[in-house]
C-alpha cells in the first residue's frame, strides 16, 4: 500500500497522521505528560521552547514510524531519490 505519489504527500500524510493521533485523547495524555517532563527539567520553559519541543517530538515520531514499517521507510526512500534526481 503506497502512501502518497510524491515526497511532499508523503511528508503531509504522514505529518497530518502524527497530528490525528495526537489529538486524540491519548494523544492528549501522551502530550501532557511530555509537557510535565519539560517542565520538571525547565520550569521556566517559554512557549517557543514548548513549540520547539512538539516540533522534535513530531520528527521523532516520524522517524520512529519509518522505522518501524518497512514499506514506509522503502516509500520514503523511493520518494527521495525521485526528489534528488528530479533537481
Amino acid at each position: 500500500m503506497q502512501i502518497a505519489n510524491n515526497f511532499n504527500e508523503f511528508i503531509d500524510k504522514v505529518s497530518e497522521a502524527e497530528r490525528q493521533v495526537l489529538n486524540s485523547p491519548a494523544g492528549q495524555e501522551l502530550t501532557q505528560k511530555l509537557l510535565e517532563m519539560k517542565l520538571k527539567q525547565n520550569p521556566n520553559m517559554t512557549p517557543e521552547e514548548w513549540k520547539d519541543t512538539k516540533s522534535q517530538f513530531m520528527t521523532f515520531m516520524f522517524a520512529v514510524f519509518v522505522k518501524e514499517v518497512p514499506e514506509a521507510m522503502q516509500e520514503l526512500g523511493s520518494h527521495l531519490w525521485h526528489e534528488l534526481n528530479a533537481q
